[in-house]
């Protein structure tokens, strides 16, 4: 099924995947999904999205997004009988992500700065319902922090350090939002984890880095 089609008879599903890219965006072969989150896997899809204006108005569109890399590079508009292609960069206002992904990516998917709340609503409702909370849990904890919203983020990021978090990094996340709402102890507690954590890494790295050191001792340039 076209894109174009698929947009019209199924207006209120939010998820198509793009069975076939070639051509015009309107022309893709897509197929509606009826999932409320985009799972993570290997694939490219067309995904509800929303355009907040200056105003604080609230546009309906569509943006694609690659997966696992959760990475987009265009928005669509529904035009009367066409769809309007444009970069993010060249949009007024804000665009987010219409749908939560359970998938590592980058939190400002989902953040506007215009109002927070709109994608703030769309995580939790994926939270709620998503098996794997980790990721949804850290783009609402990471949006948290950029608001000063700090009991909220805490929250969020121990939600990912009870499941596994996606990187080091979250346990420090966690420790200054503890230390920025005045629980000292559970502070001192994830910053002591995110130290031990980073050392850990640091000597698996300098042991893979020793032992291709010595697999190239003796090593010569073979002629040709």
């Amino acid at each position: 099924m076209k894109l174009k089609t698929a947009l019209s008879l199924f207006a209120k599903t939010k998820i198509f995947e793009v069975l076939d890219s070639d051509g015009e965006p309107e022309n893709w072969k897509v197929k509606p999904l009826a999932s409320k989150i985009l799972i993570e896997t290997e694939g490219y899809f067309n995904v509800k999205g929303i355009n907040i204006l200056p105003d604080g108005k609230a546009v309906d569109c569509y943006m694609d997004i690659s997966l696992p890399e959760r990475i987009n590079d265009l928005v669509y508009f529904r035009e009367e009988n066409s769809l309007r292609e444009e970069y993010p960069v060249n949009i007024e206002g804000d665009v987010i992500c219409g749908v939560p992904i359970d998938c590592f990516g980058v939190y400002k998917l989902f953040y506007s700065k215009i109002n927070p709340e709109i994608g703030i609503e769309i995580l939790n409702k994926g939270l709620a319902i998503s098996t794997r909370k980790r990721y949804i849990a850290e783009d609402l904890g990471y949006i948290f922090r950029d608001e000063g919203r700090n009991t909220e983020a805490a929250e969020m990021f121990q939600i990912s350090v009870d499941e596994t978090p996606s990187s080091n990094y979250i346990y420090g996340e966690l420790a200054k939002s503890y230390e920025l709402i005045g629980e000292n102890e559970q502070a001192e507690k994830f910053k002591k984890t995110f130290s031990d954590e980073d050392k850990g890494i640091s000597k698996v790295l300098n042991e893979l880095i020793s032992k291709s050191d010595e697999g190239s001792k003796g090593w010569t340039r073979p002629i040709r």
